[in-house]
């Protein structure tokens, strides 16, 4: 009985892992940029952006943009 539960938790968990992350290839911004992290406000994501811009982390063009599973939640992507 434990070894089922245990399974349908790791399935469950699979599952919402494979969902978010199909939301948020289909948010991508395309182009040579990748996602760098995950902010609750526009402003942390650009100050998080412009800080690793400002230490040549990434180039200084970034994006910050809704994530689509998750309004609430901004997407930080980068070039390199």
């Amino acid at each position: 009985m434990r070894t089922r539960i245990t399974t349908l938790a790791v399935t469950a968990v699979a599952a919402v892992a494979m969902v978010l992350g199909t939301a948020s290839t289909a948010s991508a911004v395309g182009g040579g940029y990748t996602i760098r992290g995950h902010y609750a406000s526009q402003a942390e994501c650009q100050a998080a952006g412009a800080a690793g811009a400002a230490a040549h982390i990434w180039s200084p063009l970034f994006i910050c943009q809704p994530f689509a599973a998750q309004p609430s939640v901004y997407e930080l992507w980068v070039r390199y």
